[in-house]
């Protein structure tokens, strides 16, 4: 595996990177997973370390994110990917245009997890509007826990007109509990993260009374009465359209939710009912 710490020496390659994984380190199966999925469908992989400070709405949170690079840099040279680019703020900024915020689409984010952390989806719109300029890939993997940023990378491609193809990867999950792979997850301790296996539990059982057909604002009111008695402060749990992340509609449906448990914020979701692929 080349690593790449400079963008100019990445750039004078003249690389023709198919497959694009931008991550901010501290790597689990989780990325690791979407790094099998790129290998699916392309050769030459980049994958990106870099630790955005700008989408952290919490300062708290950005301090305590953990770094690991060597132990991510063993994990990417086993996986076989091809390149790693590990850059940094200025050095992105000094080789890429910023994203225009006049072009945000407030309509989503400021929805679901942006209307909780205010500015979040515009910085990650900028980072990875500045990554597609340096890396240039054909395709870009991204994992289908983070729901709601697919669908602001999906708009950061038709603004810009971009020629990229996001592919998705199914959310990997903690054997026994169910609990979504992150990296925030190596922040709660042992009990903690039994606790947080709740998250999980709860979407299965929305999905087990949709399939009852309990009307949806039912089961809303089941899903807030279960988390009231437990130590896991809930933002949000709804349906959405699957396809479109609009109000639900009964063709195809996701249910989404977020919450923190202690400092931790945790998000997750699972797919009630679908006629199609994302």
């Amino acid at each position: 595996m080349k690593i790449f710490n400079s963008i100019n020496e990445f750039c004078n390659s003249q690389l023709d990177i198919e497959s694009f994984v931008p991550t901010m380190g501290n790597l689990h199966e989780g990325h690791l997973s979407l790094i099998n999925t790129a290998k699916k469908n392309s050769k030459n992989i980049c994958v990106s370390i870099y630790v955005n400070k700008n989408q952290f709405t919490n300062k708290k949170d950005f301090d305590s994110y953990p770094i690991t690079l060597d132990e991510d840099i063993y994990k990417l040279e086993k996986a076989g990917v091809n390149y790693l680019l590990n850059p940094c703020k200025d050095d992105i900024e000094n080789n890429s245009s910023p994203f225009d915020a006049k072009f945000e689409p407030k309509y989503l984010t400021n929805d679901l997890c942006g209307k909780y952390r205010k500015g979040h989806f515009l910085a990650v719109m900028d980072i990875v509007h500045r990554l597609f300029q340096i890396v240039n890939p054909k395709n870009i993997i991204l994992g289908e826990k983070d729901y709601q940023q697919i669908f602001v990378i999906k708009e950061l491609i038709e603004i810009y007109n971009y020629n990229i193809k996001i592919i998705t990867s199914p959310t990997i999950r903690e054997k026994g509990s169910g609990l979504a792979l992150s990296s925030r997850n190596s922040l709660l301790t042992a009990e903690q993260k039994k606790m947080a296996s709740e998250i999980y539990k709860a979407l299965q059982l929305s999905a087990i009374l949709y399939a009852d057909n309990v009307p949806l604002d039912q089961i809303k009111d089941k899903i807030y009465e279960i988390f009231e008695q437990l130590p896991i402060e809930i933002e949000y749990f709804t349906f959405r359209d699957l396809k479109t992340l609009q109000q639900a509609n009964d063709n195809d449906l996701i249910a989404l939710i977020a919450g923190y448990l202690g400092n931790v914020r945790l998000i997750d979701n699972i797919i009630v009912k679908s006629k199609t692929n994302l």
